[in-house]
């Protein structure tokens, strides 16, 4: 049987330990890139694949091309740059891991039907750790029978993959996803006051909440290390503002007032020209203090 051409593009926090995992199987023939070469030798440096060029691809046709990058102007050059490198053929699968806007998702899909290209919205949830450990949540929106046909690539870097149902509909679970997050990790800042002004001893209080009805994910990660005011722990404030950014937009065109969604997002975007930019999610708690 031969194995899948897969091309994967975008070795950020996420993609550089997902297309890991795809250099591991047997079934597949795998090309990477990255904008910055050096992260690109820094992955080869560790695992196998081939490196993909723009401008010498005119033989190569693959079976599914993978992007996971940082948001729309990001996709979309890069969709642009493959359109033209004409790296496809008739029964290509386009899957893009990223989370970007619902306008964006709509205008990539035009795009590539209309370039007779299969695309499937597929963002993903579990933080870099996920990533690693290849157990990323995926919510995916497009054609059931190539979702179908896509599923084993996904699941060499997945432990849930979920057909969400049209094209659109991944991206909109994703930013479900965010709501909550945001909310959570809102609601763990003031936590983190309330006990700290009273007091309470914070590793007590975080074995008894951890496993109770207030636990989550978020808290069980992200509690010790917050009380211990360390924050290089994965997906970023940078990234987290962009995304809430795409869920406001939609709201607003949906006519929907996310009051709490709003003003987290006002709190992330005063620490973007902070050196919490680049540092994990749960510094929110700094605008708090």
């Amino acid at each position: 049987m031969p194995k899948s051409k897969v091309l994967f593009l975008g070795l950020g926090r996420m993609g550089f330990h997902m297309s890991a995992h795809l250099s591991k199987s047997k079934n597949i023939e795998l090309f990477i890139y990255n904008r910055s070469k050096k992260k690109e030798n820094d992955w080869l440096n560790v695992y196998k694949a081939k490196k993909f060029d723009f401008k010498n691809s005119a033989n190569l046709k693959f079976d599914i091309i993978i992007t996971c990058l940082k948001d729309d102007q990001s996709i979309n050059q890069v969709t642009k740059n493959l359109l033209k490198s004409s790296c496809f053929h008739r029964n290509t699968i386009f899957i893009d891991h990223s989370t970007i806007s619902l306008s964006q998702v709509e205008k990539l899909n035009k795009l590539l039907n209309k370039n007779k290209i299969k695309f499937l919205d597929a963002p993903v949830t579990g933080g870099e750790e996920g990533a690693k450990n290849g157990k990323l949540s995926v919510m995916i929106g497009g054609n059931s029978s190539k979702f179908k046909l896509a599923l084993p690539i996904i699941k060499t870097y997945s432990k849930s993959v979920v057909h969400m149902g049209n094209t659109g509909s991944g991206q909109l679970a994703k930013f479900t996803n965010q709501i909550l997050i945001c909310g959570i990790l809102y609601s763990i800042s003031e936590a983190f006051i309330f006990s700290k002004h009273h007091k309470i001893n914070q590793n007590k209080l975080y074995d008894v909440i951890k496993n109770g009805a207030a636990g989550s994910w978020q808290f069980s990660n992200r509690y010790m290390t917050l009380i211990k005011n360390k924050f290089n722990f994965g997906f970023s404030t940078e990234l987290m503002e962009k995304d809430l950014r795409y869920v406001l937009k939609q709201s607003k065109k949906s006519k929907l007032n996310l009051k709490l969604t709003k003003e987290v997002h006002q709190k992330y975007k005063k620490l973007i020209n902070t050196k919490y930019r680049i540092q994990d999610t749960s510094s929110l708690v700094k605008t708090f203090i």
